[in-house]
Protein backbone atom coordinates (compact mmCIF):
# COMPACT_ATOMS: atom_id res chain seq x y z
CA UNK A 1 0.00 0.00 0.00
CA UNK A 2 2.63 2.45 1.15
CA UNK A 3 4.79 1.75 -2.74
CA UNK A 4 1.08 1.99 -4.03
CA UNK A 5 0.81 5.60 -2.99
CA UNK A 6 4.18 7.06 -3.18
CA UNK A 7 4.43 5.53 -6.88
CA UNK A 8 0.84 7.16 -7.55
CA UNK A 9 2.60 10.35 -5.95
CA UNK A 10 5.71 10.23 -8.41
CA UNK A 11 3.22 10.02 -11.11
CA UNK A 12 0.99 13.03 -10.39
CA UNK A 13 4.89 14.91 -9.99
CA UNK A 14 6.10 13.98 -12.90
CA UNK A 15 3.66 14.63 -15.23
CA UNK A 16 2.41 17.96 -13.22
CA UNK A 17 -1.30 16.54 -13.04
CA UNK A 18 -4.13 15.05 -10.95
CA UNK A 19 -6.27 12.73 -10.93
CA UNK A 20 -9.37 14.99 -11.20
CA UNK A 21 -7.87 17.47 -13.79
CA UNK A 22 -9.82 16.79 -16.85
CA UNK A 23 -8.54 19.24 -19.37
CA UNK A 24 -4.97 18.16 -19.69
CA UNK A 25 -4.09 14.50 -19.04
CA UNK A 26 -3.55 11.16 -20.98
CA UNK A 27 -7.57 10.79 -21.08
CA UNK A 28 -9.65 13.85 -21.28
CA UNK A 29 -13.31 14.74 -22.43
CA UNK A 30 -14.42 17.12 -24.67
CA UNK A 31 -17.16 17.93 -27.44
CA UNK A 32 -14.94 16.75 -29.68
CA UNK A 33 -18.11 16.51 -32.61
CA UNK A 34 -19.63 19.90 -32.00
CA UNK A 35 -22.92 17.77 -30.70
CA UNK A 36 -22.60 18.76 -27.07
CA UNK A 37 -21.97 15.24 -26.42
CA UNK A 38 -19.21 14.89 -24.02
CA UNK A 39 -16.33 12.55 -26.08
CA UNK A 40 -12.90 10.30 -23.90
CA UNK A 41 -10.31 10.92 -26.35
CA UNK A 42 -7.32 8.70 -24.84
CA UNK A 43 -3.51 7.84 -25.70
CA UNK A 44 -2.66 4.51 -26.36
CA UNK A 45 0.87 3.05 -27.35
CA UNK A 46 0.28 0.60 -30.39
CA UNK A 47 3.39 -0.63 -30.64
CA UNK A 48 6.00 -1.58 -27.92
CA UNK A 49 9.89 -0.01 -27.63
CA UNK A 50 12.43 -2.19 -28.17
CA UNK A 51 15.54 -0.68 -27.35
CA UNK A 52 16.58 2.84 -27.34
CA UNK A 53 15.88 4.39 -31.14
CA UNK A 54 19.06 6.55 -30.82
CA UNK A 55 21.29 3.41 -31.00
CA UNK A 56 19.06 1.44 -33.91
CA UNK A 57 16.32 0.26 -31.55
CA UNK A 58 12.06 0.86 -32.08
CA UNK A 59 10.32 3.51 -30.57
CA UNK A 60 7.07 2.80 -29.20
CA UNK A 61 4.36 4.16 -31.22
CA UNK A 62 1.31 6.42 -30.05
CA UNK A 63 -2.40 7.16 -30.85
CA UNK A 64 -5.14 8.85 -29.54
CA UNK A 65 -8.32 7.06 -29.95
CA UNK A 66 -11.71 7.90 -29.10
CA UNK A 67 -15.04 6.91 -27.23
CA UNK A 68 -17.21 7.64 -30.10
CA UNK A 69 -15.99 5.76 -32.80
CA UNK A 70 -17.59 8.60 -35.61
CA UNK A 71 -13.98 9.78 -34.65
CA UNK A 72 -11.37 8.45 -36.56
CA UNK A 73 -7.79 7.96 -34.05
CA UNK A 74 -5.15 10.65 -34.26
CA UNK A 75 -1.42 8.89 -35.51
CA UNK A 76 1.16 10.71 -33.63
CA UNK A 77 3.93 7.88 -33.48
CA UNK A 78 7.03 8.13 -31.02
CA UNK A 79 6.28 9.15 -27.97
CA UNK A 80 4.58 9.38 -24.46
CA UNK A 81 2.24 12.20 -24.91
CA UNK A 82 -0.24 14.40 -22.44
CA UNK A 83 -3.24 15.39 -23.93
CA UNK A 84 -4.77 19.17 -23.20
CA UNK A 85 -8.35 20.20 -24.58
CA UNK A 86 -8.18 23.56 -25.43
CA UNK A 87 -12.14 24.15 -26.25
CA UNK A 88 -13.30 25.87 -29.02
CA UNK A 89 -10.06 27.52 -30.55
CA UNK A 90 -11.80 27.66 -34.18
CA UNK A 91 -15.56 28.73 -33.55
CA UNK A 92 -16.85 25.50 -35.27
CA UNK A 93 -18.73 24.67 -32.34
CA UNK A 94 -16.50 21.74 -31.03
CA UNK A 95 -13.18 21.80 -29.10
CA UNK A 96 -9.37 21.48 -30.45
CA UNK A 97 -7.01 19.32 -28.26
CA UNK A 98 -3.52 19.60 -28.43
CA UNK A 99 -0.84 16.88 -28.31
CA UNK A 100 2.22 17.67 -26.21
CA UNK A 101 4.68 15.01 -27.08
CA UNK A 102 8.23 13.66 -25.48
CA UNK A 103 11.40 13.14 -27.93
CA UNK A 104 12.67 9.91 -28.58
CA UNK A 105 15.69 11.31 -26.72
CA UNK A 106 16.53 14.41 -25.24
CA UNK A 107 14.52 17.68 -23.19
CA UNK A 108 12.65 19.55 -25.80
CA UNK A 109 9.39 18.16 -26.50
CA UNK A 110 6.71 18.92 -29.44
CA UNK A 111 3.46 20.24 -29.23
CA UNK A 112 0.89 20.67 -32.08
CA UNK A 113 -3.32 21.18 -32.51
CA UNK A 114 -6.20 19.41 -34.36
CA UNK A 115 -9.78 20.27 -35.01
CA UNK A 116 -11.87 17.39 -36.35
CA UNK A 117 -13.41 19.21 -39.73
CA UNK A 118 -15.81 17.40 -41.72
CA UNK A 119 -14.37 14.61 -40.20
CA UNK A 120 -11.47 14.42 -40.06
CA UNK A 121 -8.59 15.23 -37.97
CA UNK A 122 -6.85 18.38 -39.32
CA UNK A 123 -3.34 20.31 -37.69
CA UNK A 124 -4.55 23.99 -36.96
CA UNK A 125 -1.94 24.76 -35.05
CA UNK A 126 1.79 23.35 -36.78
CA UNK A 127 4.22 21.45 -34.61
CA UNK A 128 6.59 23.39 -32.53
CA UNK A 129 9.03 22.59 -29.91
CA UNK A 130 8.80 23.10 -26.45
CA UNK A 131 12.58 22.93 -25.13
CA UNK A 132 12.11 22.00 -21.27
CA UNK A 133 15.58 22.09 -19.74
CA UNK A 134 14.52 18.47 -18.67
CA UNK A 135 11.94 20.39 -16.22
CA UNK A 136 8.84 19.51 -15.96
CA UNK A 137 5.92 22.30 -17.47
CA UNK A 138 3.35 22.17 -15.29
CA UNK A 139 -0.63 21.81 -15.96
CA UNK A 140 -1.18 25.94 -16.18
CA UNK A 141 2.08 26.67 -18.17
CA UNK A 142 0.49 24.12 -21.03
CA UNK A 143 -3.07 24.82 -20.88
CA UNK A 144 -1.57 28.63 -21.53
CA UNK A 145 0.39 27.84 -24.93
CA UNK A 146 -2.58 28.15 -27.03
CA UNK A 147 -5.04 30.77 -26.86
CA UNK A 148 -7.75 32.57 -29.04
CA UNK A 149 -7.94 35.90 -28.66
CA UNK A 150 -9.63 39.35 -30.57
CA UNK A 151 -10.82 36.42 -33.34
CA UNK A 152 -7.26 34.95 -33.60
CA UNK A 153 -5.41 31.77 -32.65
CA UNK A 154 -2.14 32.10 -31.07
CA UNK A 155 0.70 30.41 -29.42
CA UNK A 156 3.77 30.98 -26.94
CA UNK A 157 6.83 29.89 -28.08
CA UNK A 158 10.21 30.56 -25.92
CA UNK A 159 12.80 32.60 -27.50
CA UNK A 160 15.88 30.86 -27.58
CA UNK A 161 17.77 33.68 -28.70
CA UNK A 162 17.50 35.20 -25.17
CA UNK A 163 19.25 33.46 -22.27
CA UNK A 164 15.95 33.45 -20.19
CA UNK A 165 14.13 32.13 -23.06
CA UNK A 166 10.84 34.10 -22.31
CA UNK A 167 7.63 33.46 -23.91
CA UNK A 168 6.79 35.12 -27.02
CA UNK A 169 3.11 35.62 -28.69
CA UNK A 170 2.83 33.97 -32.36
CA UNK A 171 -0.01 34.41 -34.46
CA UNK A 172 -1.51 31.11 -36.33
CA UNK A 173 -1.90 31.48 -39.94
CA UNK A 174 -5.13 30.28 -41.09
CA UNK A 175 -4.83 27.34 -43.43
Amino acid sequence: MKLTLILMTIGIFVCGQTQTDNKIREKIEGNFLGNGKKIIATAVKTKEAKGNPIEDGTPAVYEIRFSDKKLKPIKVGCCEIILINEGDLNQDGSDEISIYQAPTNGCTYAMETYSNINGHWKTIVDRFLIPTGCEVISKDDLQKRIFREKNQIFYLEKDMREGNGKLIKKKVERK
